[in-house]
């Protein structure tokens, strides 16, 4: 066997492993989990709106997050000075915190939609100049709240970490797990959050359409369910080993984390290529939109032009979602060619998908139509619609 077919096989037996681990253990744990959040959310918006007009414009989810963030300061500094029962409950409570600035982002963004409307309602027959964002700059705006909250997570929980390499005793085997599973998590979350800055910085400025019918994951847990999972095994499991007499209970929560944290960044960096098809007269910002749109739902973007037109080929070269063209291109598409390129999807407009993709290639589920704004599904078939 090869040095890549070993790698590639001894990859397939750990995502197989933790497959099972997430079907078997963490599945059941995000039903309770799921349940108890909900509550606690559902009384936490309670108290907010009966309070609304008593709630200061500052206590934003923003203002709660680089709250929560500084305090890892005076948690490290208690950890070094041998201080346990205050940096752990420092710990619960940026736990908490992490939970409070959601329930806060949507209180506001309930308040804003209501204040919008009075403002449209006083802003009738008002002369004043008409400034519209770029879709780069009001997607950033709008993913600001998110994106930071993820990276202040690891801002305080990384240092934490790394601190607590000096509290691992010196000698005996689990000792060793415990340098191990305080590396793996440090450099696991060190690198997730390099990607997330990527992600962010790098956004095309239309948001990714939501794919009906289809999971690009075969997992039994979705992504966002594996992040909360992660989130609370982490921070329990850091909160509870500050404390001697709970420190082991604190290492089987933050080993419960480990494959959490592996399949997190698996699903981040997992390279999906779509190739659309480029030949058009003209790009105008409906092309420049779908482009963008099919961008998002991969990793790489091929657009195919069927000919060697020049200005075809440098105004695809000029849009920045787009990876590599693909000159004289096949008008039509077959399962053999994407395999050949390494395509794993044809993105098509409403209307283009049966001039441009086979039925074999459509009954392969390789096809995915975005039919709106938001919206994306697998092109249906010629059988499936005589049924």
């Amino acid at each position: 066997m090869t040095e890549a077919g070993l790698r590639t096989a001894i990859f397939h037996l750990l995502n197989s492993i933790v497959e099972i681990y997430l079907a078997n253990i963490i599945k059941p744990f995000l039903v309770l989990h799921e349940k108890f959040y909900n509550a606690l959310n559902t009384t936490l918006r309670t108290v907010l709106d009966n309070h609304s007009s008593q709630i200061p414009k500052w206590f934003t989810a923003n203002f709660i997050t680089y709250a929560r963030t500084c305090l890892v300061i005076p948690c490290i500094y208690l950890i070094n000075k041998g201080h346990t029962v205050i940096p752990s409950l420092i710990i619960f409570g940026v736990d908490f915190g992490d939970f409070l600035d959601g329930v806060v982002a949507r209180f506001w963004i309930d308040q804003k939609e209501i204040e919008s409307i009075a403002q449209d309602a006083d802003a009738e027959g008002k002369d004043k100049p008409n400034i519209q964002e770029s879709w780069v700059s009001a997607q950033r705006k709008k993913n600001y709240g998110g994106f930071i909250d993820a990276i202040c997570d690891k801002v305080f929980v990384v240092p934490c970490w790394i601190c607590l390499l000096a509290t691992v005793p010196v000698s005996g085997h689990v000792s060793i797990l415990q340098y191990i599973v305080l590396l793996v998590l440090i450099l696991t979350e060190s690198a997730s959050g390099s990607i997330r800055f990527k992600a962010y910085y790098s956004s095309n400025g239309v948001t990714t359409p939501t794919i009906k019918g289809l999971d690009f994951s075969s997992s039994a847990v979705k992504a966002d369910h594996i992040g909360k999972a992660k989130q609370t095994f982490e921070m329990f499991g850091t909160a509870f080993f500050v404390l001697s007499p709970f420190r082991y209970f604190g290492l089987i929560l933050l080993t419960s984390a480990v494959p959490l944290a592996y399949e997190s960044m698996r699903r981040k960096i997992k390279q999906r290529v779509i190739y659309v098809d480029g030949s058009t007269e003209k790009i105008d910002h409906e092309t420049l939109k779908f482009w963008k749109q099919a961008k998002g739902l991969g990793s790489k973007l091929i657009v195919g032009i069927t000919s060697d037109d020049k200005d075809m080929v440098a105004n695809a070269s000029a849009c920045e979602s787009v990876d590599y063209i693909l000159v004289n291109g096949p008008a039509k598409l077959s399962i053999s060619f994407l395999e050949k390129i390494g395509v794993d999807y044809v993105v098509c407009g409403v209307g283009y998908s049966e001039s441009v993709v086979t039925s074999e290639l459509s009954a392969a589920g390789r096809c995915l139509v975005i039919i709106d704004d938001n919206t994306c599904k697998l092109m249906e078939t010629k059988v499936a619609k005589s049924e």
